[in-house]
């Protein structure tokens, strides 16, 4: 798959997520569970990453997980998962595929990366 489409597909899903932000205090708090997650991402993996967005789903994560459902639903990523069973079931299988789990990662936190300077142009 070309670089730059996967840079256009990232920037679509990071957008998304920065146009949830809500209020100031929203976008403020919604940017530290991205920093926070892409922490978790980066240094505890993708089944953690998915773990922490459930335990943070209230301050965030219910913003952030659709998003990167749907990112690695996406047909130009892969599809990564697959849309059979439990979201959770899901990322485990995610896991056996080396290169579908560095792909996940990596797009992940390219999403992420877009939706985090989004929320610091606008605010």
């Amino acid at each position: 798959m070309p670089y730059q489409q996967l840079e256009a597909v990232c920037a679509h899903y990071g957008g998304a997520i920065e146009q949830q932000k809500g209020s100031d205090k929203e976008a403020r708090r919604l940017g530290t569970i991205i920093r926070n997650a892409l922490g978790v991402l980066r240094e505890d993996g993708v089944f953690a990453f998915y773990l922490f967005l459930r335990y943070r789903w209230e301050d965030g994560g219910k913003v952030i997980w659709p998003q990167l459902k749907a990112l690695w639903q996406n047909d130009a990523i892969g599809p990564l998962l697959t849309g059979a069973g439990s979201d959770r079931d899901q990322v485990i299988a995610l896991t056996d595929d080396l290169q579908a789990l560095l792909l996940a990662r990596d797009v992940a936190e390219r999403t992420l990366v877009y939706a985090l300077y989004g929320l610091r142009a606008k605010g």
